[in-house]
């Protein structure tokens, strides 16, 4: 009874002070301090899943396309959380750290070592080493969200708030079209609207959903058999990303869920995979003899820019930059201070203002990139990371198929993602490790200490009949 009213008062104390501090010092910025009153008031009522879940959201939702004026303190008040409720569950244990697989700790630390390394012998060594403190910070977040996973309901926690966040985007850009008249298809450009809603770049928005659209399939197969409503939402759901999808217009990521979805129906149903053929097969004969479907397939996927994209160009440079800087790269974040040194192109013309634009994807390939900006030690760091993703989702799946059919299709599922994220790697640089992008590279990550978990149980001496 005691120590509940010290608790109490402790509660009591804390919100006091919290409404003291901001009556004092934010009087012009009310709002500042309602805001701090309840996010306090959800730190001390809240279960810490829940917390757990709402940082996830906050992370991917309120990005600086959005909320630029508040996104770094936003970050570091979800930091904060993040180690308060680590300090609070295991103080100042390193225990549940440890328990993070070996070949994750490799990989964290060789690409740790390369971005230090690389930024030691690039121009701008101090601008170079705060990025590699942003990309510690990153795998931090990383570790601490792994620390949480006891079970099947934690890991299904963490991917929810990832089709959470996807459903939200995807009504901002439903909110978007319905209520601003965005024309779908423009006339005087003769393309297609890609939609992007919180979002500046539609691509970003295609990666979120080429994580979250094969998760939601293996819910949907999860759920399938519970009698509750909830199996029917989920069907709503993939549904729904789906077509968000279709209107971000982002081929890379179109292409990622194709690779995703075909692989988890081989694996899990395969007897639908004529059904998918017959489809795509159909829909081929009729763009092909349906002049009209031919024209906008074609608008649509952009298929005169396949043969003439600034890509090739971008990829031409990084060849170039690789060259001139095999060992070290050039340093994490400087690629595009290179632009103007191996440029391909003429000074003024529309290919050089493409280029310059598309900067913040650096090489347009995952590969190139770590290779240009970290060296060969970067280019090891990027096949390392599909290496041992693989071999624990492989492990994985044969592991748990006789034992638990839920973690079993989980297993496929995270397979799949990591196919049509290979995929897209080789025509986007950003979503695996993008320097401590935090918006760019959460959902992946999120995925990857989804996988530890079961690679980790997988390795346990006895994996016997009942897994939480």
């Amino acid at each position: 009874m005691i120590s509940k009213i010290l608790n109490n008062e402790k509660h009591i104390i804390l919100i006091s002070a919290s409404l003291g501090l901001a009556a004092v010092l934010l009087m012009p910025y009310i709002w500042v301090g309602l805001l701090a009153l309840v996010f306090i008031s959800g730190v001390l009522l809240l279960e810490d899943k829940y917390l757990l879940s709402a940082s996830i959201i906050l992370f991917l939702v309120m990005t600086s396309d959005f909320a630029a004026i508040f996104r770094n303190y936003l970050n570091v008040v979800l930091i904060l959380l993040l180690m308060f409720l680590y300090i609070k569950n295991f103080r100042l244990s390193f225990q549940s750290l440890l328990n993070f697989p070996k070949e994750i700790n490799y990989l964290i630390v060789l690409t740790l070592i390369s971005m230090l390394i690389s930024s030691i012998f690039s121009i701008y060594v101090f601008a170079s080493i705060l990025v590699t403190l942003r990309q510690l910070v990153f795998f931090a977040i990383v570790y601490v969200l792994f620390s949480f996973i006891s079970g099947k309901k934690m890991i299904l926690n963490y991917l929810n708030s990832l089709v959470i966040v996807s459903i939200i985007l995807g009504a901002v850009i439903f909110y978007e079209i319905f209520t601003k008249g965005i024309a779908l298809y423009s006339l005087q450009t003769h393309s297609f609207t890609q939609f992007s809603g919180l979002y500046s770049n539609p691509n970003a928005v295609g990666l979120l959903l080429a994580v979250s659209i094969p998760l939601t399939f293996a819910l949907v197969l999860i759920k399938r058999n519970e009698q509750s409503g909830s199996k029917y939402l989920y069907y709503w759901v993939f549904a729904f990303l789906v077509v968000v999808l279709l209107l971000t217009d982002s081929r890379a990521s179109i292409g990622a869920v194709f690779i995703s979805i075909t692989f988890i129906l081989w694996r899990l149903r395969r007897r639908y995979l004529k059904y998918l053929a017959g489809a795509l097969l159909a829909s081929a004969i009729l763009i092909i003899i349906v002049p009209v479907l031919n024209k906008y397939f074609g608008i649509y996927f952009r298929v005169e820019r396949i043969f003439e994209n600034t890509r090739y160009q971008i990829w031409q440079m990084s060849f170039d930059i690789i060259i001139h800087n095999f060992l070290t790269g050039v340093g994490p974040d400087l690629f595009w201070t290179k632009i103007y040194t191996y440029l391909p192109v003429m000074l003024g013309s529309f290919e050089e203002h493409q280029i310059w634009w598309a900067r913040s994807g650096a090489a347009h390939n995952f590969f190139l990139y770590k290779f240009a900006e970290m060296g060969i030690l970067g280019l090891a760091s990027a096949v390392y990371l599909f290496v041992i993703y693989f071999k624990m989702s492989f492990k994985a799946e044969r592991m748990t198929k006789a034992v638990d059919k839920d973690y079993f299709y989980l297993s496929v599922a995270i397979s799949g993602t990591g196919l049509g994220l290979l995929g897209r790697s080789l025509l986007e640089a950003t979503s695996l490790i993008s320097n401590g992008w935090i918006t760019r590279d959460l959902p992946f990550w999120i995925v990857m200490i989804s996988l530890a978990y079961l690679y980790k149980i997988c390795n346990k001496p006895k994996l016997n009949a009942k897994l939480n």
